[in-house]
């Protein structure tokens, strides 16, 4: 499976030249494979900014196809994940009348199987491009989707392919919860919370520990898909919820007088003869007639999150849910060997809603919301509290909340004290355990600014708080805190970790920081973080200048590859004051997977529209860095100002353009150079604002925009002042070619008008000037004034 990528411009109604409308069918087809190429979900807004032009009604029309696509709302963002009713037959030998795909899962996974080097070889096809598979591909519409784009579809769509997450190592306290396996469980032991959200809890959030690496490699998962699993199974649970909501409207459309069609005796809510003389009492009622099973009912409740922000802000609380009753869970049991001899999948048996004729018409919904069978129990006892049929004298056992719900501080969170979330009016609060009690500290503020500094091992309150072991004397001491900025950049008040490393004058210094004469790297706090949620045992390599370097995530510790020296690393959220707090109410429309802005940006000037020009300090790294750039073509030049260029809006956009790029490229990094271009005075606003017109140039190698390799190339086209103006930009040159006067944009490379090169230079073989036909290929980074 691909990375993720941003939901990027297709080709359709991109430029003037272009078709301006496609059919929906096709619009559809290209919309699966943009999201599967990603990680088979991508967020509504993105869909609604970057494709439709903000037309809402446009897109729920493309995914109104409920064949390819689901709508959700995790975390409380929308979302519309990848499926298809599409499965792969698991049958040895199958003649070929089924109605599954015929390949073999090994080869799905990486396009390779190790059984065919064995003397019996594989007894399932590696054929993708067979009659059988074709024919089906077609039906389905999924005949476009190379086999990773098609793997990352079937990952999430076909149960058979995955090992489920178990429920009951979910549901327990010990090493194992209540999985009675243990090691030998078919299904992972993985935390459920932590699929769709940061968690800390004491479960494993490890796809590699020992008990789920064995699940996966028993279902012939490689460990080249690890690192996308986690988006897989919030996927599932995604497709999950939605076929919850699906079977609901179906059942609302079919209940009648006598209840819900889908109770087991078809007369009456129960359909039990036996219970007809009690029909106004539920109390008598053993639970396993109530529901198939409490387990059953956790397997689906599990999916399902109403106590969290999962849901819209903007959703009405009263708005309808689907019944309980219509959930089907995954196949628990199933395993490879069942699925190989043919046996036939089917869902578990719907549980059925706890309904009495009286006082409980909403029940269903407060079941929804519980999470655990200790809930459930609980859930019962909330309705006797309020005057229903139920009577049960076991309480709800108080939620230890570790994370702070982001809409309370916003202003209003509508679950109240029902949210599992903690609400505080910070997004973060530390405490101190007292007994069995966790107790809010003072000087709240204080330790956090402490926290933040990472040359800080303890803070200045008294008594102190010490960071390393998280203690205050004998005591413990945690951190409440919101939810992880990677995991939701588009909300407010999250928390943004940074990355430091210390260097040998015992300086911390911030990862692509070039404070201090060192190389930047070439990896930044947002990807290590990203990397580390993925996997905190991990290892990273990465390089900065001419050194190339190993960061052991386990150990937090950086080990230079070819000397040895290592160097220790930090990882601190970046300090939020109780002002910037009260400032920032407002949610800014950002555009998500584009990248956070980069860490080198002064954040209280960044304006809402246009843009700040932020003058660089002569004894900065990054005015050096400027500075050693331009004078390696300019002699005798002095240099005046270098201002770094602060627009949001166009850093978004070229970012959007670099992953349209590298989906384009399959996934592969983009070609991004540093290139200068020669402006006259006046034209240094509008450059700074709108970014270069790339139509209002013609030279020899094109119709676009001209960047140089030298900036002695690029003075020439200063004008004739006394003060001179140059800018050095960021362009994705990515594949490239020779130019043309006659260029508009960049010539095709295999003859037709889709697949075409990026760019265009003056030699191929030692380009050192570049023309730029699309100007979201650029950014104005630094403006250098000279004489």
């Amino acid at each position: 499976m691909k990375p993720a990528a941003a939901v990027v411009k297709l080709r359709f109604g991109l430029t003037g030249g272009r078709k301006r409308r496609q059919s929906s069918d096709t619009m559809e087809t290209e919309i699966l494979r943009m999201i599967c190429a990603g990680q088979g979900a991508v967020n509504t807004e993105d869909l609604v900014y970057n494709l439709f032009s903000g037309d809402r009604t446009k897109v729920s029309e493309i995914i109104s196809n409920q064949e390819k696509f689901a709508r959700c709302c995790p975390n409380g963002q929308p979302k519309v994940v990848a499926r298809t009713r599409l499965r792969l037959c698991r049958a040895k030998d199958c003649p070929g009348t089924c109605r599954g795909l015929h390949l073999c899962k090994n080869f799905l996974f990486s396009g390779f199987c190790q059984f065919t080097q064995l003397r019996r070889g594989c007894s399932f096809s590696h054929e993708l491009t067979s009659d059988h598979n074709q024919r089906l591909l077609r039906e389905h519409e999924l005949e476009s989707l190379s086999r990773e784009e098609l793997c990352t579809l079937l990952l999430q769509s076909d149960y058979t392919v995955l090992p489920d997450i178990c429920h009951d190592y979910n549901n327990g306290d010990g090493e194992f919860g209540r999985c009675q396996d243990g090691d030998g469980c078919k299904r992972l032991h993985i935390c459920e919370n932590y699929i769709s959200r940061e968690c800390s809890c004491w479960k494993n959030h490890d796809f590699t520990a020992p008990q789920p690496f064995k699940a996966l490699q028993a279902r012939g998962v490689p460990d080249t898909l690890f690192r996308s699993l986690k988006a897989a199974y919030a996927n599932k649970q995604a497709l999950r919820l939605a076929r919850v909501n699906d079977h609901g409207q179906q059942s609302q459309r079919g209940r009648g007088r006598g209840g819900h069609q889908l109770s087991r005796g078809g007369r009456g809510t129960w359909g039990n003869r036996g219970f007809r003389g009690n029909r106004g009492s539920h109390s008598s009622r053993p639970v396993q007639n109530q529901a198939c099973s409490l387990s059953d009912i956790a397997a689906n409740i599990d999916a399902l999150d109403l106590y969290s922000d999962g849901l819209n802000e903007s959703d009405d609380e009263n708005s309808p849910t689907s019944d309980i009753s219509a959930a089907t869970s995954d196949n628990d049991a199933s395993s490879e060997n069942d699925v190989s001899q043919n046996r036939t999948w089917r869902p578990k048996k719907a549980a059925v809603p706890f309904r009495g004729r009286g006082g409980n018409r909403g029940n269903h919904r407060l079941f929804q919301n519980t999470r655990s069978l200790s809930d459930i129990h609980a859930a019962v006892s909330d309705v006797a509290a309020k005057g229903g049929e139920w009577q049960n004298n076991r309480q709800r056992p108080a939620r230890d909340k570790t994370e702070i719900c982001m809409y309370f501080i916003k202003g209003h969170c509508k679950h109240q004290d029902r949210c599992f979330k903690a609400h505080d009016k910070m997004p973060y609060r530390w405490q101190v355990q007292e007994g069995h009690q966790w107790t809010d500290l003072p000087d709240n503020e204080t330790i956090e600014r402490d926290y933040c500094d990472p040359s800080n091992s303890y803070s200045s309150t008294s008594p102190a708080v010490h960071f390393d072991t998280m203690t205050c004397g004998l005591k413990k001491v945690r951190r409440l805190t919101t939810e992880n900025s990677v995991t939701e950049p588009t909300f407010i008040h999250t928390t943004e970790w940074l990355w430091y490393w210390q260097d040998e004058f015992e300086k911390w210094n911030m990862f692509v920081s070039t404070i201090g004469g060192h190389e930047a790297a070439d990896i930044n706090s947002t990807k290590l973080e990203k990397l580390f949620l993925g996997n905190n045992k991990d290892v990273v390599e990465f390089t900065a200048g001419s050194h190339s370097y190993s960061l052991s995530f386990q150990d937090m510790m950086q080990t230079n590859k070819l000397t040895g020296m290592k160097t220790l690393v930090c990882r601190r959220p970046r300090f939020v004051s109780a002002v910037d707090v009260l400032t920032k109410k407002v949610r800014r429309p950002v555009i998500q997977n584009v990248g956070p802005i980069p860490d080198n940006w002064e954040k209280r000037q960044i304006p809402e529209t246009g843009y700040s020009r932020i003058s660089l300090q002569s004894s900065s790294g990054e005015f050096k860095e400027v500075e050693a750039l331009f004078c390696k073509t300019m002699r005798n030049f002095d240099i005046i100002n270098i201002e770094r260029i602060q627009n949001q809006s166009l850093w978004e956009a070229f970012q959007l353009q670099k992953n349209q790029m590298r989906t384009k490229n399959r996934g592969r990094d983009v070609p991004e150079l540093r290139l200068f271009h020669g402006t006259d005075s006046k034209s240094v606003n509008t450059i700074c604002h709108n970014n270069f017109d790339c139509r209002t140039h013609g030279m020899a190698y094109g119709k676009g925009s001209y960047f140089a390799r030298d900036a002695k190339y690029s003075h020439d086209h200063t004008g004739d002042t006394d003060v001179r103006a140059m800018f050095i930009s960021r362009v994705l040159v990515g594949d490239y070619t020779k130019g043309s006067f006659d260029y508009c944009q960049p010539p095709s490379k295999d003859g037709g008008d889709i697949n075409l090169y990026d760019s265009c230079v003056d030699d191929v073989m030692d380009p050192t000037i570049f023309v730029v036909f699309e100007k979201h290929q650029i950014y104005p980074e630094y403006l250098i004034q000279y004489n």
